[in-house]
């Protein structure tokens, strides 16, 4: 039998306890922020990597941007 994707989601979430996530109390709208930003990071870190960047210390900024900013 195949699992449909939210079946999927719904067995992730439960087999790692989501419910302690530091992120189990925020709202939809939360989450999304947060999601935005952190695919915006990642998306910069892979450009800035497909345009030959090999500073760790650029990428760990970005890194950090992503994690913090949309709780500034």
């Amino acid at each position: 039998m195949t699992k449909n994707v939210n079946d999927l989601f719904e067995e992730y979430y439960d087999n790692h306890n989501l419910d302690e996530s530091r992120y189990s109390h925020f709202s939809k709208k939360q989450l999304v922020i947060e999601a935005e930003y952190m695919h915006d990071a990642l998306q910069n870190i892979l450009k800035y990597l497909d345009d030959g960047g090999t500073d760790l210390n650029a990428i760990r900024g970005e890194v950090m941007d992503g994690i913090y900013e949309s709780r500034i």
